[in-house]
């Protein structure tokens, strides 16, 4: 009797490893790159229909913190021109001038991110990225809000001084996502 035993249990054993055999996993399909858009404020973020008041409120908060740690600042209003052009600037609380925050390019992942936009060099119809890189506000593949693409049609009039300079867009640049 127990030399029946061993065959049942090697036939169980023989069972149990063909069952995990078969059709190997199939590789999953990559997710469709996030949706991102350009928007003026959280409300137009969500107005959009994409992300919700507090998701679009948290990718712009972001986007203000990387401005208010990254944007450069010039000692006087002058100096800010010769590098961001005319009326491209705003004063800071402390009495020193940097590029004027626009808008914000929100990349809806989980969770949203977000970057500021500045004016574009020269009268292009869109914005800047905070290194430079120019991001048209007639990308087909971003939704721009309406007052966002209004604002950009009016950076379009601003006065072409400082930075009509190819070279200081860059190439693609880390900050957009």
């Amino acid at each position: 009797m127990i030399m029946f035993k061993y065959p049942l249990f090697a036939s169980f054993g023989a069972i149990a490893l063909l069952t995990g055999c078969g059709e190997a996993e199939k590789p999953k399909a990559a997710a469709p790159p996030a949706e991102r858009g350009i928007y003026i404020s959280a409300s137009d973020c969500a107005d959009g229909g994409k992300l919700s008041a507090e998701q679009c409120g948290q990718a712009i908060d972001q986007a203000v913190a990387i401005h208010e740690q990254t944007a450069p600042g010039y000692k006087t209003l002058s100096q800010c021109i010769a590098v961001e052009g005319a009326e491209r600037c705003d004063k800071t609380v402390d009495g020193a001038y940097r590029a004027r925050l626009q808008a914000f390019f929100v990349t809806m992942s989980n969770p949203p991110h977000g970057v500021p936009l500045y004016p574009p060099a020269g009268s292009s119809i869109g914005f800047r990225s905070p290194s430079r890189q120019a991001v048209s506000a007639r990308d087909e593949s971003l939704h721009v809000s309406l007052a966002a693409l209004t604002l950009a049609h009016e950076n379009s009039k601003l006065p072409a001084e400082a930075l009509d300079n190819a070279d200081a867009l860059g190439a693609a640049a880390a900050d957009i996502h």
